[in-house]
């Protein structure tokens, strides 16, 4: 296993030795324990079924740990109020749903609900038109495609860090471009990696992610899920997201190749898929 880089446990979002599951069901986790660190993008990668949204519901206090503890700062999350968490996680969850016939700006403005209208209003704005979604702003939620949504829904998450008071924040998000087009996808995890730079890097990114070329190419860290919901490497993404681990983990043949038309780009491909994966669900 790989050894992440040392996070200031003052002002990570961190897992130790966590167990998870619903209701009476197994464990879906078995003593994960990772670290994230404001100002990188960290992603949590893995084969269906080894525990990736369980453990991002853990870390924002949504399911809570049969064992272990997840913590933001010194603070353990299970002790903190909704509010208190709100202040210092935002979500954007896999597939965004809204019950009411809501405009794509106010479900924004929801992002922004613990300020005064007037600076709600300006948070969405804002955070509509760095997704590039400014034209959506009064289309019915509802009625937008599922790509479409996933950008209003990233830009409610973006309002929610606007609005919240200074310090150490955290975005997690849910497969952010799973519905995407290409050029969306690339200009989504840019602008998370924007995101995790500006200000002073006060603020962390953790995703998952199933393009594992994509979160080689743009995230700082990985954490690496493997069967049973334990962690099979975490650490930078280069050192995580390896032809060899990779293998390991998904039963499939990896290889490394450079990026048409970027020298510099270094991307990841699964060539054969092998028979009885190791993280099959």
């Amino acid at each position: 296993m790989t050894v992440p880089p040392a996070a200031d446990p003052q002002t990570a979002l961190a897992s130790r030795d966590l167990h998870a599951g619903y209701g009476a069901g197994p464990h879906v986790l078995r003593g994960v324990s990772a670290s994230f660190a404001p100002g990188r993008v960290c992603a949590l990668c893995g084969p269906n079924g080894a525990g990736k949204t369980t453990l991002l519901r853990c870390l924002l206090g949504l399911v809570a740990p049969r064992a272990g503890t997840v913590t933001v700062g010194d603070a353990d999350l299970q002790s903190l109020s909704a509010r208190a968490r709100a202040a210092r996680l935002a979500y954007v969850p896999q597939r965004p749903d809204v019950a009411f016939e809501f405009t794509a700006r106010e479900v924004v403005e929801l992002g922004a609900a613990m300020v005064a209208p007037a600076r709600a209003r300006e948070c969405a704005a804002a955070a509509l038109e760095r997704v590039g979604a400014s034209d959506l702003a009064e289309r019915v939620f509802a009625h937008l495609s599922v790509g479409q949504q996933q950008r209003v829904s990233l830009a409610r998450a973006l309002a929610q860090l606007a609005a919240s008071p200074p310090g150490v924040k955290f975005l997690l998000a849910d497969e952010p471009v799973a519905a995407l087009d290409p050029a969306h996808a690339l200009r989504t995890l840019s602008l998370l990696r924007r995101v995790a730079l500006e200000d002073a890097g006060s603020v962390g990114v953790v995703c998952i992610l199933h393009d594992l070329g994509l979160a080689r190419r743009f995230c700082d860290d990985a954490v690496l899920l493997g069967a049973e919901g334990r962690t099979a490497a975490a650490g930078r993404a280069d050192e995580v997201l390896t032809p060899g681990l990779l293998g390991h983990v998904f039963g499939a043949t990896f290889a490394l190749a450079d990026a048409p038309g970027a020298a510099s780009v270094r991307t990841i491909v699964a060539v054969s898929a092998d028979a009885g994966p190791e993280g099959r669900s």
